[in-house]
């Protein structure tokens, strides 16, 4: 992973499911921060044998100025009936830079999947106004983007037209679909979907990292495979 403490007011920490169901939406909320011309983060960015996660958790977080956190999975998974409890203790984890610091260190955005569920199994958060994405991914794609233009400085936020965003959300999404990837059954993996992201943004100026020989240095270019 890049050097994380150079890049703080351009990062955004996403804290999301990661199962296959809601892995469209977890791309949504990816590609507007791309397309904002700024830089995701999340949890399977992180990779160190060495360390414990949770480590590498609280520095990932504490790098990023910006987080946003969909709690979209409330019920218990799988014959035991467990819950999913990373997610909120990632968003534990930023909630408190953001509070005691009056949101001066970090900024928080809660997304839920419906407008009404989570009052039963997160009621804290209704004074913290989440948004509601309905599992739409062009709501996600909207709202996480109209999010980013409330509260990054203009100066480094990329700004165009919402309606724009989404038709090249759709792009993106035809292109990701020719590529070969490396993922269960050749889908394209995490890091291939990124830089799919990456260069659709680029085409449009709106993700430029690369111009500079620094971000060269930070992000370089991930070959990929494309379908005949």
């Amino acid at each position: 992973m890049r050097d994380l403490g150079s890049f703080r007011h351009h990062q955004v920490f996403l804290n999301y499911p990661f199962d296959a169901d809601f892995s469209t939406i977890a791309e949504a909320l990816n590609f507007a921060v791309v397309a904002a011309g700024l830089l995701p983060v999340c949890a399977l960015d992180l990779s160190a044998p060495d360390r414990p996660r949770l480590d590498m958790l609280i520095d990932a977080i504490s790098c990023c100025h910006y987080s946003v956190h969909d709690l979209s999975r409330a019920k218990g998974d799988g014959h035991e009936n467990f819950a999913r409890m990373n997610m909120p203790i990632e968003m534990g984890l930023a909630l408190y830079p953001a509070l005691t610091s009056q949101r001066a260190e970090h900024r928080c955005a809660f997304f839920v999947a419906s407008p009404h569920d989570y009052k039963r199994f997160a009621s804290d958060l209704a004074g913290l106004d989440p948004r509601c994405h309905n599992e739409d991914p062009a709501t996600a794609v909207t709202l996480m983007y109209e999010w980013l233009r409330a509260v990054v400085p203009a100066t480094i936020f990329n700004s165009c037209p919402t309606v724009e965003v989404v038709t090249c959300f759709d792009d993106y999404q035809r292109t990701a679909t020719r590529v070969k990837g490396s993922g269960i059954n050749g889908h394209p993996s995490h890091v291939e979907l990124r830089e799919v992201m990456y260069g659709v943004c680029e085409e449009r100026g709106w993700w430029d990292w690369r111009k500079a020989k620094v971000g060269q240095t930070a992000f370089p270019k991930l070959p990929l495979s494309w379908k005949p």
